[in-house]
């Protein structure tokens, strides 16, 4: 089509072509976009222009046509290379379609032409978290925080980028700043509950899930989440109690049936926990972890063949899951079939060399092969057999069940291409990322190796002057390491960069007092006051 009307433009008349774009225009304002449509139809006709495909293409969005609107933006781009509109809208386009890979073609685009907002960073931010390229998220929402302080949204997708990369305390920072930027935020507050639920830290994990179901009463997440965290905590009732209130509020989510399941399995009650697993499955039985909930249960009421058989089809759905080897071994172990269960927890441990629990149910099985052997050996060799093999009772396997919530970051979306902060990123392969020296200068500041943990988040910071996280970290190192000057400049610098960052206030607040300044540890603790209000 594109290529007839290209044909029938070149004896057309520019004339005709304007009045009939004057004419699209006029129908376009006023909503009427069929209309539009064939009149920008007709000034193509005759004669191509950038602006008429542009427009034409709005027209045919508004219609639900999105393929044959990224026709006539590829044909606009093709016509001024370097209109920004039409890279934009294709962008959306092209994430609306799931093509990830135009997405940040497209941005990456408007990037190199010095056309840099928040929001289009975010953008390509979000788009690299759903491809789980989440280093390159984390960048680009790093660009959208400097352009945009003030904006929430950015720390938050931040947020969820680290953590789904397993850098909860980052991500409890940057969850913190998006909640004080934005108080009824529910989102920031649940996945920092979610963070520290992760971290282990249950009591946090419940008082932002209170927060939560104060603001959104009938948050099912929510009450998953406390569920969750009540269970670690021992205060099954109440885990119990949320489970039911979020299963009444999204009946048909498999995930809540088997969090409540694992309560029940927790606490002996077996046929509970059963029931639950059946209806899981029944809800997804496509699902390889429901299948093998529901076989633990079996197995724990001593109904072996049918927990052999679910965990035998949990294989099917994910053959490259150790856990579905080493559950099947262990159920070829009470079933007594000792050559069996040697070979799926063997192909357990191929596919998961440090898989503990496998190693553990391979002993037991070699050892009651050699309890067997024992039995027929010669009365002395079976006593130095036996001597090797000390009995132990067999015991059914109860899946480790941990209720996770899902953590999507916002639309629009994108794919890997080769752009320009995929290449950056691919020169960087044998080296540290920013993030990674700062996450493992955390890490050994959490082990009290704090002179190691200041040469890792320098490392960062070598990389990335302006990282503030790093910055607050090695400021509260030397702080630890009774050095307050330099931990002041540290904390100094990242307020500077982020005049809203509450721990580094609270930080400055302790390493002000330490050096003897009373007045100006007062006025920290004074605007970290100011700032927890309503976070």
């Amino acid at each position: 089509m594109l290529l007839a009307c290209a044909t029938l433009a070149v004896s057309g008349d520019a004339r005709k072509a304007q009045r009939a774009f004057e004419q699209g225009i006029h129908l376009e304002q006023a909503g009427h976009w069929q209309e539009a449509y064939d009149a920008f139809s007709a000034s193509l006709n005759e004669e191509p222009a950038a602006q008429a495909y542009l427009h034409r293409a709005k027209t045919q969005l508004a219609l639900a046509l999105p393929e044959k609107a990224i026709d006539d933006l590829t044909e606009a781009i093709r016509l001024e290379p370097k209109n920004p509109d039409a890279l934009r809208w294709r962008s959306e386009t092209y994430a609306k379609l799931g093509n990830y890979r135009g997405v940040i073609s497209d941005l990456t685009a408007l990037f190199e032409q010095g056309v840099e907002t928040s929001v289009l960073y975010s953008q390509r931010a979000a788009a690299h978290e759903l491809l789980g390229q989440h280093q390159l998220a984390v960048d680009d929402y790093g660009k959208a925080i400097k352009l945009r302080l003030d904006d929430p949204a950015p720390w938050k997708g931040r947020g969820t980028a680290l953590s789904a990369m397993g850098n909860y305390r980052d991500a409890i920072d940057d969850f913190t700043q998006a909640a004080l930027l934005k108080p009824d935020d529910t989102a920031a507050y649940l996945e920092r509950g979610f963070a520290f639920g992760q971290l282990g830290e249950f009591p946090h994990a419940v008082e932002d899930c209170d927060r939560v179901l104060k603001l959104e009463p009938k948050n099912g997440r929510a009450y998953m989440l406390r569920g969750a965290a009540w269970a670690r905590l021992g205060l099954y009732e109440k885990s119990v109690a949320d489970f039911d209130r979020a299963i009444e509020i999204s009946p048909g989510d498999a995930a809540l049936y088997l969090g409540r399941s694992s309560v029940y399995a927790a606490t002996g009650e077996n046929q509970k926990a059963l029931a639950d697993r059946i209806e899981a499955v029944r809800l997804r039985p496509d699902s390889a972890e429901a299948l093998l909930a529901r076989g633990g249960s079996y197995h724990a009421l001593g109904m072996h063949e049918q927990g052999l058989a679910d965990r035998a089809a949990a294989i099917k759905l994910k053959p490259e899951m150790p856990e579905v080897w080493c559950a099947r071994g262990s159920a070829y172990f009470l079933l007594g079939k000792y050559k069996e269960a040697a070979d799926d927890l063997n192909h357990a441990l191929r596919l998961r060399p440090d898989y503990q629990e496998a190693r553990n149910v391979l002993a037991k099985t070699q050892e009651a092969v050699a309890r067997a052997q024992a039995i027929d050996a010669p009365p002395i060799m079976a006593a130095a057999v036996a001597a090797k093999a000390a009995p132990e009772a067999a015991k059914p396997v109860e899946p480790k069940a941990i209720v996770k919530a899902e953590v999507k970051p916002a639309k629009p979306v994108i794919v890997e291409s080769r752009n320009v902060e995929s290449k950056k990123a691919e020169s960087k392969i044998v080296e540290k990322s920013a993030a990674q020296h700062n996450q493992a200068g955390r890490e050994l500041l959490n082990q009290g190796k704090y002179r190691e943990a200041v040469e890792e988040l320098s490392a960062a910071l070598k990389e990335k002057p302006d990282f503030t996280l790093a910055l607050n970290a090695r400021g509260f190192a030397w702080y630890l390491l009774k050095d307050p000057k330099k931990a002041l400049a540290d904390f100094d610098e990242a307020i500077r960069l982020n005049p809203k960052y509450l721990n580094a206030y609270q930080n400055r607040a302790k390493a002000r007092k330490a050096s003897g300044d009373a007045a100006g540890s007062a006025a920290d603790e004074e605007k970290a006051r100011e700032l927890t209000k309503g976070s």
